[in-house]
């Protein structure tokens, strides 16, 4: 189906920020479960361990647990949509292109209805960064691995491998209901941004106990809740279980210096294991979440206690009606920093928010590194009921933004890591906002 483009191009939209385009998927008649079709597929992306780490620039030192693609194909009617998860920790603009690219002219699924996404694990590559513009504490990560011939070599094979999984979703959809849950898991999330009395941030990267703060800090904002959505055939014989919470895949990271998954993998391995099928795990916005403890037997807890927390949302799940499948995407540019604009040459950085509806459900991807706050926020403008906002989506985007104001506040993720102005994270849930309301007829 051929996407609308709207007339945001060359709109101001806040200071300096400059909306390039919105498009739309069209939308098809609501229909029951007989007319709704999923299919799933994964495949093993792991590289060969001599490739050079991102961390350090050493080989990596074996495999703890292997890194997947998973592919999700939707449709209805005449529109469909297909999601991509990487066990990587970014996607960039440049690799989605060309993913897009190569995927839409292999299936029948359009370029602006294909939704990327990463786990955002620290022990897994990067995506191959292509031409994308980079600071400069970027270069002196990413430049060394770039050029290593082994990661040169699975970077073209990884974009094989997201045709082939796209294919096989494709090939494999039959007609499914779909069922949402909620748990909650606060005991094993941490942010690392408490409040000094000041107001200020005072960066925690791991806390001698995360359930009580010292010198009258106040505990960062936090959603804990765990959202399953689980698709299922008329057989009642699982295709998909997607899990959904906000936390950094950095339990091993840096414990084990070998290729995992992290938490979010385990966890998956035991929800398949569970109920069969494909588990995806939809990485939220985590920009400043981390797990509550570290380490290896860490790692297996708390996959444990959210696989354990999955299974019996799925159990205490309840049915959606289908309603249209719809996909938007809005693409912009962002202002940079002083900094960034010195290292890149560049004024803004174009990266995009991308919304998939169905019924009284909406997936809103936004790319880099959001703080908790911005999905919080987004939902608070949602119309939709259930409204599921994912980080590391479609590019790594301004890395990590927060709300106008939390500049200000100080704190690692917004010093050099996050390369955006301060109201980039306002035009993220702006955008979003405007994507969700535009889905035509609402939920």
């Amino acid at each position: 189906m051929k996407a609308r483009l709207t007339a945001w191009t060359g709109v101001a939209f806040g200071r300096g920020v400059l909306l390039l385009c919105l498009c739309c998927g069209g939308a098809a008649a609501a229909r029951g479960a007989e007319g709704f079709f999923a299919g799933a597929a994964k495949l093993d992306i792991t590289p060969d361990p001599k490739m050079t780490n991102w961390v350090g620039h050493k080989p990596y030192e074996g495999v703890l647990d292997p890194l997947f693609l998973r592919a999700l194909a939707l449709s209805e009617s005449t529109n469909q949509v297909l999601l991509l998860t990487y066990d990587l920790t970014d996607v960039r603009e440049t690799f989605v292109a060309r993913v897009r690219r190569a995927v839409a002219q292999e299936t029948s699924v359009p370029a602006a209805n294909i939704l990327v996404h990463a786990s955002h694990t620290h022990s897994a590559p990067w995506s191959p960064v292509y031409d994308a513009p980079l600071v400069e504490h970027e270069r002196k990560t990413l430049t060394p691995v770039e050029q290593d011939p082994t990661f040169q070599t699975w970077g073209q094979r990884l974009l094989e491998l997201s045709v082939q999984a796209a294919r096989q979703a494709h090939t494999a959809k039959r007609p499914v209901t779909l069922a949402i849950g909620r748990a909650s898991a606060p005991e094993v999330l941490f942010n690392r941004r408490p409040r000094r009395p000041d107001g200020n941030v005072e960066t925690v990267y791991e806390p001698a106990d995360p359930h009580v703060l010292p010198n009258g800090m106040r505990f960062g904002p936090m959603d804990p809740t765990l959202t399953v959505l689980a698709l299922r055939d008329t057989e009642q014989k699982s295709v998909a279980t997607l899990f959904h919470l906000p936390c950094h895949p950095v339990a091993i990271y840096p414990y084990h210096k070998g290729f995992s998954a992290d938490w979010p993998g385990e966890a998956a391995r035991q929800i398949e294991t569970a109920l069969g099928g494909e588990a995806i795990f939809l990485q939220g916005c985590a920009g400043d979440i981390v797990p509550a403890r570290r380490g290896v037997a860490a790692r297996e807890q708390m996959a444990k206690l959210v696989a354990e927390r999955a299974l019996a949302a799925v159990k205490q799940s309840q049915l959606l009606n289908l309603g249209p499948l719809r996909s938007a995407h809005a693409v912009m540019g962002l202002p940079l920093t002083e900094a960034a604009r010195r290292d890149t040459g560049r004024e803004f950085l174009t990266t995009e928010v991308q919304v998939i509806s169905c019924g009284l459900l909406a997936l809103v991807g936004l790319p880099g590194e959001p703080l908790n706050d911005l999905s919080v926020a987004i939902q608070k403008r949602s119309r939709f009921p259930h409204t599921l906002v994912l980080g590391y989506a479609n590019g790594y985007g301004v890395q990590y933004v927060g709300l106008p104001g939390e500049k200000a506040r100080g704190g690692y993720e917004m010093g050099a890591a996050g390369v955006g102005a301060d109201e980039c994270g306002g035009v993220l849930v702006e955008t979003a906002a405007r994507l969700l309301e535009g889905q035509q007829g609402g939920p």
